[in-house]
C-alpha cells in the first residue's frame, strides 16, 4: 500500500469521526465537546498516518509497525492534556497520580450517567468519558482500515457508536448525521477499492449501492422507531409524550400550545378536595435546564406499601384517599398520581417509586393504556406547624439550595423586597405566592415565545419579573429560584391539574384531564412537614392557604373567571391556548432542531481552526481557577503570564529571571502609547506582577514547604492578563486567541525580542 492510499484511508476515517460526532449532537450541550473530540480524532488518525509517511530506507516496516503505538501514545498524552494536566509531566505525560484521575473521574462518570438526563451537561466526568471513548473508537478505526486491513469492518464500529443517539435522543438520530455517516463510509469503501483495484467500473459499483444504501437508510431514519426524527412535529394532533425529552418544562410548554386539547385520563377519587397528579420534581438546575435527580428506588408489587413520606414527622394531620386512574394518550417514564403515595396496584410492567421524592418511574413500562389504583396518604399541614419548623434542613435537601452561578440580581433583590417584615420561612413563602398574585402579573403563552424568553434559564426568569408575563413554567421557576435565594429549600413540581368534573357516584367523584392540564408548580420544603407545594401562577390551580380560618378559593387576580363561569363543572379554571399559538406553522422545538443541524454543520467547517483557541482557553481557566482553588502553585501562576506574553508578541524566554522579566512587562504597558490602559490600572497590574513574582521567588528559593499559593494570586493573575491583553490591542489579542503560539512552546522559534509590544 503506497503512502497516497494510506493517507487517502486516513482522511476517510477522519471523515467517518466526524460525522460520528455529528450523529452524537443533542447528547451533551454546548459545544465545546464537539471540538474536543474532534481535536482527539485528528491527534490520533494524524499521528499515525504521520509515521506511516516517515520515509525509513534501512528498515522500511518500521514506521508502520510504531504508527498503532504511536497512535495510542497520543491519544493518551491529549486526553491528560485535557482532563488532567496539572498531575502530567509536561502537561501531557501521565504520572501515578494522573492515572488514579482518571480512576476518580470513571467512578464520577457512573453517577454522572445515572443522575442526568439528555441532553446532559459537560461536567468534567461526563467529557472524559465521551471524548475517552471517541479516541478509543478512532484507534479501532485505524487498526481496521490499516493495520488489519479490513475497512469494511468500520461499518460495524460506527453501527455500535451510533446506538447512543438512538437509544437517548427522544428525535432519534437526525436525518442529516445518518446520511453524513453513510456518505463518510462510501468515502472510505472507496478509498479502499482505489487501493485494492481502481477501475472505472468498480468506482461507479461502489456508488451504485452506496446510493441505494443512502436511501434506504434515509427511510429508515424517518419512520423507524428509535431514529425517528419526531422533532419535526413537536405538537402531534393526538398523543402526548412527556418527558421523554432532556428537558421538562421546555417540553411542558410546547404542549400547552397544542392546537387541541386531548384527553389524557380519566380518574375517579375518594378525595373531597382533589389535588395534583403528581408526576415527578425538578429539583437540579444547571442554569441552562431543570431536570429530576434519579435516586435510589424501590420495585414496586401489589404488595408494596410505602410507609415514609420524605420529611414528614409524626403530629402533622394525615388522611387517605383512593384514586382509580385510566391512562389514553399519554405516554411517558413517569406515573401521574396524588402525592404521596402509600400503596399502588394495576400496574403491567416493572415500576419502582423513588425514596427521596417518590416519583413512580417504570423500569421496563411507560403509562400508555395504564390502569390502576392509587392509595395516597394525604397530608394536611397547618400554618403554625410551618411557622415553627425551623430552618435544621437535612443533607437529602442541600442541593436543593443551589442556584447556578451569574444568577440576575434581580432575582435575589426583588425576593428580598417581598419578603421585608417576614421572619419564618413559611411567612417568607406566603409573601412569594402572593407577589405574583398582586394584579400586575398575568398569564400567557404567547409573550414569552414573541418576548424571547420561552425558557427556563436564569435571564429567562429574570426577564419574566421584568415583563410580568409567562406561563406555569416561569411562575414555578421564579418562585424556586427565589426561595433558594432566601435559604428555603425549594424544588419545581410536575404533573396535571385535578381538570373537570365528569360525574359523581356516592363518596366518589369522576374527573378528565386534558393535555391543557398538563402544569408545573412550586415545592418548598419544612422540617416536620416535609414539602409543601404553593402556587404562584395567576389564573391556574388553586391557590393554597394553610391558615385553618380561611377559604382556600383561587386569589381574586387570577384570570380568567369568564372561564369558570362559561364551563361551571371545571374545577380548576384552565386558560384556553391564546390565539396564534397554535396556527403557526413553524414550531419553537422544531427550529430549534433544524438551527441545532445547520449550527452543527458550520461548526464542523471551523472546528479545527478553533481548537487552538479553546484548548487555550481552557487551560487559562484550569490554571486560575488551580490558584484560587488553593490547588495550584506560584509557579502555575506564573506559566500562564509566560504563556499570555508569549500569545501577545512578546519574549518570554526560559533563560531570563522572573525579577528581569517582571521588569520587562512593567515597562511593556508603562509605555505603551496613548490612555490604554489607564494610570490606575497599570499601578495595578504593577503591584500584581511584583506579588507574582515575590511568590514565586520564595517558592523556589524559600523553605521547602509545599504549601499552595495563596488564593488572592488568582486575582493578581487575572489583572496583569488583562492588562497586557489591554496593552497589545485588539489586532494583537485576537491573533492570541485564535492562534496561541504558547500551546507549542518548544516546537516553534523563540527568537522574539526582548523588548515590549509594539
Amino acid at each position: 500500500m503506497t503512502t497516497t492510499s494510506e493517507l487517502r484511508l486516513s482522511a476517510a476515517l477522519l471523515a467517518v469521526m466526524a460525522a460520528l460526532t455529528l450523529a452524537l449532537a443533542g447528547l451533551v450541550t454546548g459545544a465545546a465537546w464537539w471540538l474536543e473530540l474532534l481535536l482527539v480524532s485528528v491527534v490520533v488518525l494524524g499521528v499515525a498516518a504521520g509515521c506511516r509517511a516517515i520515509p525509513s530506507a534501512r528498515h522500511p516496516g518500521l514506521p508502520h509497525a510504531l504508527a498503532p503505538v504511536a497512535a495510542f501514545v497520543a491519544l493518551v498524552m491529549v486526553v491528560t492534556a485535557l482532563f488532567a494536566p496539572q498531575t502530567a509531566l509536561f502537561g501531557v505525560i501521565p504520572t501515578p497520580s494522573t492515572i488514579a484521575q482518571f480512576g476518580e473521574l470513571v467512578v464520577r462518570s457512573r453517577t454522572s450517567l445515572y443522575t442526568q438526563g439528555v441532553p446532559a451537561d459537560p461536567v468534567p466526568e461526563f467529557l472524559f468519558l465521551l471524548v475517552g471513548v471517541g479516541g478509543l473508537i478512532a484507534f479501532v478505526c485505524d487498526l481496521l482500515a490499516l493495520v488489519v486491513r479490513i475497512p469494511s469492518a468500520v461499518g460495524l464500529l460506527m453501527a455500535g457508536a451510533l446506538i447512543a443517539p438512538a437509544a437517548l435522543l427522544n428525535s432519534g438520530i437526525s436525518p442529516v448525521a445518518l446520511a453524513a455517516c453513510l456518505v463518510a463510509y462510501l468515502l472510505l469503501l472507496r478509498a479502499d477499492m482505489r487501493v485494492k483495484r481502481g477501475t472505472v467500473p468498480e468506482i461507479a459499483s461502489s456508488f451504485t449501492i452506496a446510493a441505494g444504501a443512502i436511501v434506504v437508510a434515509l427511510v429508515i431514519g424517518t419512520t423507524a422507531p428509535g431514529f425517528q426524527q419526531v422533532g419535526r412535529q413537536s405538537i402531534p394532533a393526538a398523543g402526548v409524550m412527556f418527558g421523554e425529552g432532556g428537558a421538562p418544562l421546555v417540553d411542558l410548554g410546547a404542549d400547552l400550545r397544542r392546537p387541541a386539547a386531548v384527553p389524557v385520563m380519566d380518574y375517579t377519587t375518594t378525595a373531597a378536595a382533589p389535588g395534583y397528579l403528581q408526576m415527578t420534581t425538578l429539583d437540579v438546575f444547571s442554569g441552562t435546564v431543570w431536570r429530576h435527580t434519579r435516586t435510589a428506588s424501590d420495585f414496586f408489587t401489589s404488595e408494596t406499601t410505602v410507609t415514609r413520606v420524605p420529611g414528614l414527622k409524626p403530629g402533622v394531620k394525615t388522611g387517605t384517599a383512593v384514586t382509580k386512574i385510566q391512562v389514553h394518550d399519554l405516554t411517558s417514564q413517569w406515573l401521574p398520581a396524588p402525592y404521596p403515595v402509600s400503596r399502588l396496584s394495576g400496574l403491567n410492567g416493572s415500576w419502582g417509586v423513588e425514596r427521596d421524592d417518590l416519583t413512580i418511574a417504570g423500569y421496563t413500562a411507560s403509562t400508555a393504556d395504564q390502569s390502576y389504583r392509587v392509595v395516597t396518604r394525604t397530608v394536611e399541614p397547618t400554618a403554625a406547624r410551618m411557622r415553627e419548623s425551623g430552618d435544621d434542613y437535612p443533607r437529602s435537601v442541600q442541593r436543593d439550595l443551589t442556584l447556578p452561578p451569574d444568577m440576575p440580581p434581580i432575582i435575589r433583590t426583588t425576593a428580598e423586597q417581598v419578603m421585608a417584615g417576614a421572619t419564618t420561612a413559611y411567612d417568607k413563602a406566603i409573601a412569594l405566592q402572593a407577589y405574583f398574585h398582586d394584579g400586575d402579573f398575568r398569564y400567557s403563552l404567547d409573550a414569552p415565545r414573541s418576548g424571547g424568553y420561552d425558557d427556563d434559564t436564569p435571564g429567562t426568569i429574570a426577564k419574566f419579573l421584568v415583563k410580568k408575563a409567562g406561563y406555569c413554567v416561569h411562575f414555578a421557576a421564579a418562585m424556586t429560584l427565589m426561595a433558594r435565594e432566601l435559604g428555603i429549600p425549594a424544588r419545581i413540581g410536575v404533573g396535571y391539574l385535578p381538570g373537570d368534573v365528569t360525574g359523581s357516584s356516592g363518596h366518589s367523584t369522576s374527573y378528565q384531564v386534558s393535555s391543557d392540564d398538563l402544569h408545573a408548580w412550586p415545592e418548598l420544603y419544612f422540617p416536620g412537614v416535609g414539602w409543601v407545594q404553593f402556587e404562584p401562577t395567576v389564573g391556574r390551580g388553586t391557590v393554597p392557604n394553610y391558615e385553618p380560618a380561611k377559604s382556600t378559593a383561587v386569589s381574586p387576580t387570577d384570570e380568567p373567571s369568564a372561564s369558570a363561569t362559561a364551563d361551571p363543572r371545571r374545577l380548576v379554571p384552565t386558560d384556553a391556548p391564546i390565539a396564534g399559538d397554535g396556527t403557526s406553522s413553524p414550531d419553537s422545538v422544531a427550529a430549534i432542531s433544524s438551527s441545532g443541524t445547520v449550527a452543527a454543520v458550520v461548526l464542523l467547517l471551523v472546528a479545527l481552526m478553533l481548537t487552538p483557541a479553546i484548548v487555550r482557553r481552557r487551560l487559562r481557566a484550569r490554571r486560575v481557577g488551580a490558584v484560587r482553588g488553593g490547588g495550584g502553585t506560584a509557579t502555575t501562576a506564573w506559566s500562564e503570564v509566560r504563556a499570555t506574553a508569549l500569545d501577545l508578541g512578546l519574549a518570554a524566554p526560559m533563560t531570563e529571571t522572573p525579577r528581569a522579566f517582571a521588569d520587562r512587562l512593567s515597562r511593556t504597558w508603562n509605555e505603551a502609547p496613548g490612555s490604554r490602559p489607564d494610570a490606575a490600572t497599570r499601578e495595578a497590574a504593577s503591584l500584581a506582577i511584583r506579588r507574582l513574582q515575590d511568590a514565586l521567588e520564595h517558592e523556589r528559593f524559600g523553605p521547602p514547604d509545599r504549601s499552595a499559593a495563596d488564593p488572592a494570586l488568582a486575582d493578581d493573575l487575572i489583572a496583569v492578563v488583562g492588562t497586557l491583553g489591554a496593552t497589545a490591542g485588539f489586532a494583537r489579542r485576537t491573533r492570541a486567541a485564535l492562534m496561541p503560539v504558547s500551546l507549542f512552546e518548544g516546537r516553534t522559534a523563540t527568537a522574539a525580542s526582548a523588548g515590549p509590544v509594539a
